[in-house]
Protein backbone atom coordinates (compact mmCIF):
# COMPACT_ATOMS: atom_id res chain seq x y z
CA UNK A 1 0.00 0.00 0.00
CA UNK A 2 2.83 2.39 0.89
CA UNK A 3 4.64 1.72 -2.40
CA UNK A 4 1.40 2.22 -4.33
CA UNK A 5 0.79 5.49 -2.51
CA UNK A 6 4.31 6.78 -3.26
CA UNK A 7 3.91 5.82 -6.94
CA UNK A 8 0.59 7.61 -7.15
CA UNK A 9 2.08 10.69 -5.52
CA UNK A 10 4.98 10.73 -7.99
CA UNK A 11 2.58 10.42 -10.93
CA UNK A 12 0.49 13.32 -9.60
CA UNK A 13 3.59 15.47 -9.10
CA UNK A 14 4.81 14.65 -12.62
CA UNK A 15 1.42 15.60 -14.02
CA UNK A 16 1.45 18.90 -12.14
CA UNK A 17 4.99 19.62 -13.35
CA UNK A 18 3.94 19.03 -16.97
CA UNK A 19 0.88 21.23 -16.52
CA UNK A 20 3.11 23.97 -15.11
CA UNK A 21 5.47 23.73 -18.07
CA UNK A 22 2.55 23.98 -20.51
CA UNK A 23 1.11 27.03 -18.70
CA UNK A 24 4.48 28.77 -18.70
CA UNK A 25 4.91 28.00 -22.40
CA UNK A 26 1.41 29.31 -23.21
CA UNK A 27 2.05 32.49 -21.25
CA UNK A 28 5.34 32.99 -23.07
CA UNK A 29 3.73 32.49 -26.47
CA UNK A 30 0.94 34.93 -25.62
CA UNK A 31 3.50 37.49 -24.50
CA UNK A 32 5.51 37.11 -27.70
CA UNK A 33 2.31 37.45 -29.73
CA UNK A 34 1.45 40.73 -27.99
CA UNK A 35 4.99 41.93 -28.64
CA UNK A 36 4.69 41.02 -32.32
CA UNK A 37 7.40 38.31 -32.10
CA UNK A 38 5.38 35.36 -33.41
CA UNK A 39 6.28 34.76 -37.04
CA UNK A 40 3.59 36.08 -39.40
CA UNK A 41 1.77 34.13 -42.07
CA UNK A 42 3.38 34.83 -45.44
CA UNK A 43 1.29 34.40 -48.61
CA UNK A 44 2.96 32.05 -51.11
CA UNK A 45 0.28 32.43 -53.78
CA UNK A 46 -2.78 30.49 -54.96
CA UNK A 47 -4.38 30.68 -51.53
CA UNK A 48 -1.47 29.07 -49.61
CA UNK A 49 0.31 30.73 -46.67
CA UNK A 50 3.43 29.74 -44.75
CA UNK A 51 4.59 30.35 -41.19
CA UNK A 52 8.07 29.52 -39.97
CA UNK A 53 7.94 27.90 -36.53
CA UNK A 54 10.42 29.12 -33.93
CA UNK A 55 11.12 28.47 -30.25
CA UNK A 56 9.43 25.44 -28.67
CA UNK A 57 8.13 24.50 -32.09
CA UNK A 58 10.70 24.51 -34.87
CA UNK A 59 9.69 23.73 -38.41
CA UNK A 60 7.07 24.85 -40.89
CA UNK A 61 3.31 25.36 -41.01
CA UNK A 62 1.16 25.88 -44.10
CA UNK A 63 -2.49 26.86 -44.23
CA UNK A 64 -5.00 26.85 -47.05
CA UNK A 65 -8.66 26.48 -47.88
CA UNK A 66 -9.45 23.10 -49.43
CA UNK A 67 -11.40 24.85 -52.20
CA UNK A 68 -8.20 26.63 -53.29
CA UNK A 69 -5.95 23.56 -53.66
CA UNK A 70 -5.92 19.92 -54.67
CA UNK A 71 -5.37 17.39 -51.87
CA UNK A 72 -4.02 13.94 -52.72
CA UNK A 73 -2.51 10.88 -51.06
CA UNK A 74 0.32 9.47 -53.15
CA UNK A 75 1.51 5.91 -52.36
CA UNK A 76 5.12 4.76 -52.52
CA UNK A 77 5.69 2.11 -55.14
CA UNK A 78 6.96 -1.16 -53.69
CA UNK A 79 6.96 -0.31 -49.99
CA UNK A 80 8.35 2.99 -48.72
CA UNK A 81 9.98 6.13 -50.09
CA UNK A 82 11.00 9.61 -49.00
CA UNK A 83 8.29 12.18 -49.66
CA UNK A 84 10.61 14.20 -51.91
CA UNK A 85 10.49 11.25 -54.30
CA UNK A 86 6.66 11.26 -54.22
CA UNK A 87 6.31 14.97 -54.98
CA UNK A 88 4.71 15.95 -58.28
CA UNK A 89 6.39 18.36 -60.66
CA UNK A 90 5.75 22.02 -60.02
CA UNK A 91 4.41 23.65 -56.88
CA UNK A 92 3.60 21.22 -54.06
CA UNK A 93 3.69 20.79 -50.28
CA UNK A 94 4.34 17.16 -49.41
CA UNK A 95 4.47 15.52 -45.96
CA UNK A 96 4.37 11.99 -44.64
CA UNK A 97 0.89 10.66 -43.87
CA UNK A 98 0.15 7.09 -42.69
CA UNK A 99 1.77 5.04 -39.98
CA UNK A 100 3.18 1.63 -41.01
CA UNK A 101 3.84 -1.68 -39.26
CA UNK A 102 6.92 -3.92 -39.00
CA UNK A 103 6.07 -5.47 -42.37
CA UNK A 104 6.00 -1.97 -43.92
CA UNK A 105 2.25 -2.20 -44.45
CA UNK A 106 0.14 0.94 -44.26
CA UNK A 107 -1.80 1.22 -41.00
CA UNK A 108 -5.29 2.66 -41.05
CA UNK A 109 -7.70 3.35 -43.87
CA UNK A 110 -6.30 5.36 -46.80
CA UNK A 111 -8.44 6.65 -49.67
CA UNK A 112 -7.47 8.92 -52.54
CA UNK A 113 -10.11 10.20 -54.97
CA UNK A 114 -12.50 7.56 -53.72
CA UNK A 115 -10.01 4.73 -54.33
CA UNK A 116 -8.56 2.59 -51.55
CA UNK A 117 -4.76 2.69 -51.27
CA UNK A 118 -4.58 -0.19 -48.82
CA UNK A 119 -4.84 -0.39 -45.08
CA UNK A 120 -7.99 -1.12 -43.13
CA UNK A 121 -10.18 0.95 -40.86
CA UNK A 122 -8.93 1.12 -37.28
CA UNK A 123 -11.88 1.94 -35.05
CA UNK A 124 -9.74 3.27 -32.19
CA UNK A 125 -7.89 5.71 -34.45
CA UNK A 126 -9.22 8.92 -35.97
CA UNK A 127 -9.09 10.15 -39.56
CA UNK A 128 -8.74 13.27 -41.62
CA UNK A 129 -11.52 13.11 -44.19
CA UNK A 130 -12.31 15.24 -47.22
CA UNK A 131 -15.83 14.61 -48.47
CA UNK A 132 -17.78 16.88 -50.77
CA UNK A 133 -14.88 19.32 -50.52
CA UNK A 134 -15.43 19.68 -46.75
CA UNK A 135 -12.63 18.69 -44.34
CA UNK A 136 -13.30 16.90 -41.05
CA UNK A 137 -11.49 14.90 -38.39
CA UNK A 138 -13.65 12.03 -37.20
CA UNK A 139 -13.28 8.96 -34.97
CA UNK A 140 -12.60 5.67 -36.71
CA UNK A 141 -15.97 4.36 -35.60
CA UNK A 142 -17.63 6.95 -37.86
CA UNK A 143 -15.67 6.01 -40.99
CA UNK A 144 -17.35 2.86 -42.23
CA UNK A 145 -15.53 1.83 -45.40
CA UNK A 146 -14.89 5.44 -46.39
CA UNK A 147 -17.28 5.23 -49.33
CA UNK A 148 -18.08 8.65 -50.75
CA UNK A 149 -14.95 10.35 -49.43
CA UNK A 150 -12.43 11.95 -51.75
CA UNK A 151 -9.62 11.47 -49.23
CA UNK A 152 -9.10 9.60 -45.96
CA UNK A 153 -5.94 9.26 -43.83
CA UNK A 154 -5.99 7.74 -40.35
CA UNK A 155 -3.69 8.70 -37.48
CA UNK A 156 -3.49 9.12 -33.71
CA UNK A 157 -3.86 10.66 -31.25
CA UNK A 158 -6.42 13.40 -31.75
CA UNK A 159 -4.65 16.47 -30.39
CA UNK A 160 -7.63 18.84 -30.38
CA UNK A 161 -11.27 17.76 -30.24
CA UNK A 162 -14.00 20.39 -30.71
CA UNK A 163 -11.59 23.11 -29.61
CA UNK A 164 -10.46 21.32 -26.43
CA UNK A 165 -7.22 19.53 -25.64
CA UNK A 166 -7.82 15.96 -24.46
CA UNK A 167 -5.68 14.16 -21.94
CA UNK A 168 -2.59 13.02 -23.83
CA UNK A 169 0.25 10.68 -23.00
CA UNK A 170 3.44 12.62 -22.15
CA UNK A 171 5.74 12.00 -25.09
CA UNK A 172 8.17 14.18 -27.03
CA UNK A 173 8.82 13.57 -30.72
CA UNK A 174 9.01 15.28 -34.05
CA UNK A 175 5.46 15.81 -35.28
CA UNK A 176 3.44 15.88 -38.47
CA UNK A 177 -0.02 17.30 -37.80
CA UNK A 178 -3.11 18.30 -39.74
CA UNK A 179 -5.67 20.62 -38.17
CA UNK A 180 -8.96 22.22 -39.14
CA UNK A 181 -9.84 25.77 -38.13
CA UNK A 182 -12.80 27.98 -38.88
CA UNK A 183 -11.67 28.74 -42.43
CA UNK A 184 -8.40 26.95 -43.06
CA UNK A 185 -6.72 23.58 -42.93
CA UNK A 186 -3.23 23.77 -41.42
CA UNK A 187 -0.46 21.26 -42.15
CA UNK A 188 2.49 21.36 -39.78
CA UNK A 189 5.84 19.56 -39.56
CA UNK A 190 8.42 20.11 -36.81
CA UNK A 191 12.16 19.61 -36.84
CA UNK A 192 12.28 19.68 -33.03
CA UNK A 193 10.94 17.17 -30.54
CA UNK A 194 7.83 18.56 -28.88
CA UNK A 195 5.51 17.22 -26.19
CA UNK A 196 2.03 16.28 -27.41
CA UNK A 197 0.21 18.40 -24.82
CA UNK A 198 2.37 21.47 -25.43
CA UNK A 199 1.78 21.13 -29.16
CA UNK A 200 -1.96 20.63 -28.69
CA UNK A 201 -2.18 23.77 -26.52
CA UNK A 202 -0.52 25.78 -29.29
CA UNK A 203 -2.81 24.30 -31.94
CA UNK A 204 -5.98 25.08 -29.95
CA UNK A 205 -4.92 28.58 -28.89
CA UNK A 206 -6.48 31.46 -30.87
CA UNK A 207 -4.31 33.20 -33.48
CA UNK A 208 -4.27 36.36 -31.38
CA UNK A 209 -2.46 34.41 -28.64
CA UNK A 210 0.10 32.91 -31.00
CA UNK A 211 -1.89 29.73 -31.72
CA UNK A 212 -3.43 28.19 -34.80
CA UNK A 213 -7.11 28.31 -33.83
CA UNK A 214 -7.63 24.62 -34.51
CA UNK A 215 -11.11 23.25 -33.90
CA UNK A 216 -9.82 19.71 -34.46
CA UNK A 217 -6.29 18.36 -34.96
CA UNK A 218 -4.84 14.94 -35.70
CA UNK A 219 -1.32 13.60 -35.23
CA UNK A 220 -0.01 11.77 -38.30
CA UNK A 221 3.08 9.56 -38.16
CA UNK A 222 5.97 11.34 -36.46
CA UNK A 223 9.43 10.80 -35.07
CA UNK A 224 11.79 9.66 -37.83
CA UNK A 225 8.87 9.56 -40.26
CA UNK A 226 8.25 13.31 -40.06
CA UNK A 227 9.42 14.86 -43.31
CA UNK A 228 8.53 17.70 -45.63
CA UNK A 229 9.22 18.69 -49.21
CA UNK A 230 7.83 22.09 -50.13
CA UNK A 231 8.22 24.10 -53.28
CA UNK A 232 5.76 26.91 -54.01
CA UNK A 233 6.82 29.72 -56.29
CA UNK A 234 10.20 30.92 -55.02
CA UNK A 235 9.69 29.30 -51.59
CA UNK A 236 11.45 26.03 -50.75
CA UNK A 237 11.73 23.99 -47.53
CA UNK A 238 12.94 20.50 -46.73
CA UNK A 239 12.79 18.18 -43.70
CA UNK A 240 14.48 14.95 -44.74
CA UNK A 241 13.23 12.48 -42.12
CA UNK A 242 15.09 9.33 -41.08
CA UNK A 243 13.48 6.77 -43.38
CA UNK A 244 10.96 6.20 -46.15
CA UNK A 245 7.21 6.20 -45.57
CA UNK A 246 4.34 4.31 -47.27
CA UNK A 247 2.56 7.36 -48.65
CA UNK A 248 2.54 11.14 -48.72
CA UNK A 249 -0.08 13.82 -48.27
CA UNK A 250 0.22 16.27 -51.16
CA UNK A 251 -1.11 19.82 -51.42
CA UNK A 252 -0.90 21.12 -54.99
CA UNK A 253 -2.49 23.92 -57.03
CA UNK A 254 -5.82 23.13 -58.57
CA UNK A 255 -5.38 22.14 -62.22
CA UNK A 256 -6.33 24.75 -64.74
CA UNK A 257 -9.79 24.24 -66.26
CA UNK A 258 -9.75 22.76 -69.77
CA UNK A 259 -9.79 25.26 -72.58
CA UNK A 260 -13.05 25.66 -74.51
Amino acid sequence: MAQHGVGGLLRRLAGRALAGVVLLWAAGVAGRARAGEVEPWVPLGRGVEHQRLEGVLEGHAFRFRPADVELRVVPAAGGRARVAGLAPAGDAIVTNASFFDEAERTMGLVIDRGRSLGGRRLARWAAFVLEGGRPAIVPGTALGDGAGAELVVQGLPRLVVAGAVPRLKPQSAQRTVICIGEEHVTLLATTARVDATALAQRLAAPPGAGGFGCRDALNLDGGGSTQLHARWGSFEAEIEGAWGVPNALVVAPKPDPPAD
